[in-house]
This record gives C-alpha cells, sequence and structure tokens, in this order.
C-alpha cells in the first residue's frame, strides 16, 4: 500500500514536471519533490526485495508501480512496453538480491538493499523519459522544420565571439548590422542542413534525458540505501524480523 501511494505521487510530481518545460526554473518544485518520492520508493522496494525473497513479490511490486504510472499518464502502445520493461526489472533485481542473501554469510544492510537499485533505477528512468516524450515538454518538438527560436540567441552570440576581433574594428551601428546578416545566413545554413534530421528530436531529446537521468542515478541511488538502511534498522529494532545464525553447507573444490 505504502509503495502504490508513494508511486502514484511520484508520477503526479512528474507529470507536472513534464507539462512545461524540463528546463524551467518553476519546475523546481515539482522536481525537488519527484527527486524526494523516487529516494522513499527505491528504499521501499528494495526492502521489499530483501524481506519477502518472492519472485512473484517483486512482479507484484512491479505492476503496482506499473500501473500507477498508467493511472497518471494512460495507456498507450510505448507505455506498455516501458511497463513490461519495469517489471522484467524487477524480476531480475528479485534474482539478484536472493542471489546475495543466499550466499551471504553475514548479512550487511547495505550492501543487500544497494544491489536491486540498479535495476530499480534504470527502470524508472525508462518510463520516465517515455512519459517525456509523449509530453508538451517535447511535443512542441515533433513536426519541427527549423530550428527553435532559442537557437537563434544561442547561434548569436557564437558569432559575436568567433568575430569580435573584427567587430571591435567598426562602429556600434555597422555592428549590429554585421552580426545580424551573419547570424541570419548561419541561421538559415543550419536550418537546411539539419531539416531532414529534425524529425528525430523528440526521440533524442527523450533519449537525452534518460542519459542525464541516469548520469545522476548514483546520487539517488546513495539516498535510497542510506534511507534504506534506516529503515531496516527501525524493522530490526521493532522486532518486525530477526537475523537468525545457521549452519549451511558450502560447496569445495577438492584435487
Amino acid at each position: 500500500m505504502l509503495v502504490a501511494v508513494t508511486s502514484f505521487w511520484m508520477w503526479v510530481s512528474a507529470h507536472a514536471w513534464f507539462q512545461g518545460s524540463l528546463f524551467d526554473i518553476k519546475a523546481g518544485a515539482y522536481l525537488s519533490v519527484l527527486s524526494g518520492l523516487f529516494v522513499v520508493l527505491l528504499a521501499l522496494l528494495a526492502m521489499g526485495l530483501v524481506l519477502f525473497q518472492n519472485r512473484l513479490w517483486s512482479v507484484y511490486l512491479g505492476l503496482v508501480s506499473g500501473i500507477t504510472y498508467s493511472l497518471v499518464f494512460g495507456i498507450s502502445n510505448l507505455n506498455l512496453v516501458g511497463m513490461f520493461i519495469l517489471v522484467m526489472l524487477f524480476y531480475h533485481a528479485q534474482d539478484i538480491v536472493s542471489g546475495e542473501i543466499r550466499e551471504r554469510l553475514k548479512m550487511n544492510s547495505r550492501l543487500l538493499i544497494r544491489k536491486g537499485l540498479v535495476n530499480f533505477t534504470v527502470a524508472f528512468f525508462v518510463l520516465m523519459s517515455f512519459a517525456a516524450f509523449q509530453s508538451p515538454a517535447i511535443e512542441s518538438f515533433k513536426n519541427l522544420t527549423e530550428l527553435p527560436s532559442a537557437t537563434n540567441v544561442f547561434i548569436r552570440n557564437i558569432v559575436e565571439q568567433t568575430l569580435s576581433v573584427q567587430l571591435s574594428e567598426i562602429n556600434p551601428q555597422d555592428k549590429e548590422l554585421v552580426l545580424n546578416q551573419v547570424s541570419q545566413e548561419v541561421i538559415k545554413e543550419a536550418n537546411v542542413w539539419l531539416r531532414p534530421y529534425l524529425q528525430y528530436a523528440p526521440p533524442a531529446l527523450a533519449f537525452g534525458l534518460f542519459l542525464v537521468l541516469w548520469s545522476i542515478g548514483w546520487i539517488f541511488i546513495w539516498l535510497a540505501v542510506f534511507f534504506g538502511m534506516f529503515i531496516f534498522w527501525i524493522l530490526k529494532r521493532a522486532k518486525f524480523f530477526r537475523i537468525e545464525e545457521k549452519d549451511v553447507k558450502a560447496e569445495r573444490i577438492v584435487i
């Protein structure tokens, strides 16, 4: 239940973020809430795999996360593919965690919690990228026939820096005229050269978002590890579970 609620509100925050520009300062509040809920959700999922150690449980957690995603972003072929990827990664995460638990001689909460987090982060980042691809944040780049207007300012700055030495010798009025003419020519040529490739801008941006998220994923993983260790300690102190020592048979290579 806690996973479902946290997952739902995380996707609601992501949806609010995707409604505007991905890099708009005003979206910072949504992004902060999204990040916090994401860390909490990762820790809860990791603890679920550690405590219950059941493949069906991992599938259940994956379905809960996927269904809450579909409630917020709707059902589409792309979203269904993303949900399938998520469930499979959750399933694989359970195998990794269960294998780690079986092979350990001493339980280490940090290592146990961390084992499945990479799969979780990849799964959620994939879904976020799919959601962004279908959102207004990237929708405006579909059917693009020329570079966005914001690019004009960037190109003008590049031209000004490139011609700074030559432009320093002429008066301000002529300088402005030259800058405008050169910038317009560069933009025109760039549009001609890039026009055949602009149709790939939306998937490229969505993939770029995935790469950006993945590059900072280690931050979420370590925060989730610390929060998960705290939950592990609380549950252990509350006697929700206990750790027992048992004799186990081990294989050895004998020559």
